[in-house]
């Protein structure tokens, strides 16, 4: 069985109402990872779930396990992750973790920890955050004068829909941010919706699960 992902979760520190904490601002992180992470492995082991407990002394693999799933526990508050400003700073503390508290268990299980360390360095090669075209854009208006992007942009701080207008001729008309959300795929993912151009002047992205509509006009 090959290893998909790797999550950590702070279990040392209690999330505050409206703050983006450490399990928010590392779910770039993870993503990439996740989509790199090849080669990597294990006996039956698709998902490791480690816990951050700043009052353990050294990572322990944890008795209880989902299926398919392994759950360890590491020496580390992530409130050292969390002081840091600069998204490289918070990569290069996240890289230490890995290898100075997950690798041991991947030694330990006699696993392969190359292919890990090869998928962290794509998080650096994506300047710490990921981009992606919305499906179904670009579009095209219906008199062809006009074309409408819906890029989304995940960081480790926040995610962004934003829609970029452009003429024929290749000039940007207009660019709006269409909203803007705490950076989790589970709660931005209802934003993904259906683009469309209402008329010549107007394009929108309607969600598929909820009334939300974001609307640009020109």
């Amino acid at each position: 069985m090959e290893l998909k992902e790797i999550i950590l979760h702070d279990a040392t520190n209690r999330q505050k109402k409206n703050e983006v904490g450490f399990n928010l601002q590392t779910n770039v992180f993870s993503l990439i990872v996740s989509r790199y992470l090849q080669g990597a492995l294990t006996d039956e082991v698709e998902s490791l779930m480690v816990y951050c407990l700043a009052g353990m002394k050294e990572t322990i693999v944890d008795s209880y396990t989902i299926e398919n799933g392994l759950t360890i526990k590491i020496p580390y508050n992530p409130k050292e992750f969390l002081d840091l400003s600069d998204p490289e700073e918070k990569f290069i503390e996240y890289c230490r973790v890995f290898n100075e508290c997950i690798s041991p268990v991947f030694r330990e299980k006699n696993w392969n920890y190359t292919p890990v360390k090869d998928a962290l360095e794509k998080i650096k090669e994506h300047k710490y955050s990921v981009e992606f075209l919305l499906k179904g854009t670009p579009k095209k208006s219906p008199d062809k004068e006009h074309t409408a992007y819906a890029v989304g942009v995940h960081t480790v701080t926040s995610f962004k829909l934003i829609a970029k207008i452009y003429h024929k001729s290749g000039l940007l008309v207009r660019e709006e941010v269409l909203v803007e959300e705490v950076p989790s795929h589970v709660v931005y993912g209802r934003f993904l919706g259906k683009p469309e151009w209402v008329d010549n002047r107007t394009f929108q992205v309607a969600s598929k699960t909820s009334q939300w509509v974001g609307v640009i006009t020109i």
